[in-house]
């Protein structure tokens, strides 16, 4: 006869919900089932964070305007999270919650290092915090920049969901060698250290050197990488974070343009035709950046252990065998 906990134990995985008209979908057991045009809790409170901060920020209404930039884009973000998981049943904070917080610990140091990288080629300043005190723009500062990995982490799930993207599964084959892996960060290398002697014109490869560096360590390790998504040919991981660091580019410029505090650019050959603050050519460099934002995140998340669950269940597949294929090799 079955116990209370073998039950209880057989049914602790997952509801499995059928439509007709849609793919099964699964969700955990403790959660209401909602309808699929219904978005989820998260979702609506990332909306109604947005409603809120946005006119907060653009019609500058004291205190709530001036510190409204982490709660509009944590209304973004958790507009996306609540997306994500109507569309695919998996989503960044279901699959582990802390996974999700750490993105936001990692964030802030992963974009002071560009706030230093700035100090040389001087592309960015800051306006509307000049009469505050150091210790001020440090810490309110540092809570800004928590956004910027799950932004782009979580716009590009939210791509991977898109079925446009799924055209990018078969692209051109990388065969990572030791000479390709060693050239890569070789070029890193050579990147940051023109940084700093040519500033002027070597900005451009801000949005490159860290990535050439960290990637082919990550692959090394065995951490998530693109090197190992391409290297079956497998080009919708590059594609969607390239394009949702895209996306989100375009959302920081808009909602920058009319707050304050601000930013705004100095970057030479490049000023002209300005979409917001940003010169268009600029927007190039969210390209490579949402490449160079996955291969940061996952380098530090696998030092301190913080990765668990920052994958669908499908990409951590295709890296486990990845892995185990470069490790037959080696």
């Amino acid at each position: 006869m079955l116990s209370y906990f073998n039950v209880k134990a057989s049914l602790e995985g997952l509801v499995v919900i059928r439509d007709g008209r849609l793919p099964d979908r699964r969700i955990p057991l403790r959660e209401k089932p909602v309808p699929r045009y219904v978005l989820p809790y998260r979702g609506l409170l990332g909306i109604a964070l947005i409603a809120l901060f946005w006119p907060a920020s653009w019609l500058k209404l004291g205190l709530l305007g001036h510190y409204s930039f982490f709660p509009l884009w944590l209304g973004y973000i958790l507009t996306l999270e609540g997306l994500v998981l109507r569309r695919t049943g998996t989503s960044l904070i279901q699959r582990n919650p802390w996974t999700f917080a750490g993105m936001f610990v990692i964030a802030t140091p992963f974009w002071w290092f560009f706030e230093g990288v700035n100090q040389f080629t001087e592309n960015w300043r800051y306006l509307g915090n000049e009469d505050r005190s150091t210790t001020h723009f440090i810490l309110f500062s540092s809570w800004a920049f928590s956004i910027v990995v799950p932004a782009v982490l979580e716009t590009a799930e939210y791509l991977r969901s898109i079925r446009f993207i799924d055209k990018m599964s078969t692209g051109p084959l990388i065969s990572p060698s030791r000479t390709f892996i060693t050239g890569a960060i070789l070029t890193g290398v050579i990147c940051l250290i023109a940084l700093v002697i040519w500033p002027r014109y070597a900005f451009p490869v801000t949005w490159l050197g860290v990535f050439f560096i960290l990637d082919p360590i990550n692959y090394i390790q065995g951490r998530p990488s693109v090197l190992a998504a391409v290297q079956h040919g497998d080009w919708r991981l590059p594609c969607s974070l390239a394009l949702g660091a895209l996306i989100c580019g375009f959302f920081w410029e808009m909602w920058n343009f009319n707050a304050i505090p601000k930013w705004e650019y100095d970057i030479a050959f490049f000023e002209f035709v300005h979409i917001f603050e940003m010169p268009i050519l600029g927007y190039g460099g969210y390209l490579p950046f949402g490449l160079e934002t996955f291969a940061a995140y996952h380098f530090f998340a696998g030092i301190l252990g913080w990765s668990k669950g920052a994958l669908s269940p499908e990409d951590e597949r295709k890296r486990q065998d990845a892995y185990q294929s470069a490790s037959k090799q080696a």
